[in-house]
């Protein structure tokens, strides 16, 4: 019966393959949290790490940063589990992307309209959310 689940997750990793390149981003994500609950299931640490990361790069590419960095911390703590330091490297900075993309707005808003939060953010690393309200 494991081997089934590991197929019907491979299948849905194809699917949603086939679906992004189709542009039918919907679909894609459909087939990889179904990928993913696969994975979860079998306790295959290397497909649920694919489909989080992959899961990752779509939310962010559709500017859901606040889910990008949902599965891409899923994706690095997975990473680390599995003591694979490239996948680790790699994780780390898909992260560290999504997190800066989400704090982008708030941080050209402080730029654009309060210098003087962007000068105490500079000097002492003021969390810039303390300045959009």
């Amino acid at each position: 019966e494991t081997d089934d689940k590991i197929a019907e997750g491979s299948a849905c990793s194809s699917l949603a393959s086939a679906y992004e390149a189709m542009g039918d981003r919907a679909s894609s994500i459909k087939y990889l949290e179904a990928f993913y609950e696969v994975a979860l299931t079998t306790g295959e640490l290397s497909a649920q790490r694919e489909a989080c990361g992959r899961l990752g790069i779509i939310f962010n590419s559709a500017g859901d940063f606040a889910s990008s960095v949902h599965y891409f911390s899923k994706s690095f703590e997975i990473s680390r589990s599995l003591g694979d330091q490239k996948a680790v490297d790699v994780a780390r900075v898909n992260l560290g992307v999504a997190k800066g993309c989400a704090k982008k707005s708030v941080y050209m808003k402080v730029v654009n309209n309060n210098l003087e939060a962007l000068l105490s953010w500079k000097n002492r690393r003021t969390p810039l959310d303390d300045f959009s309200r």
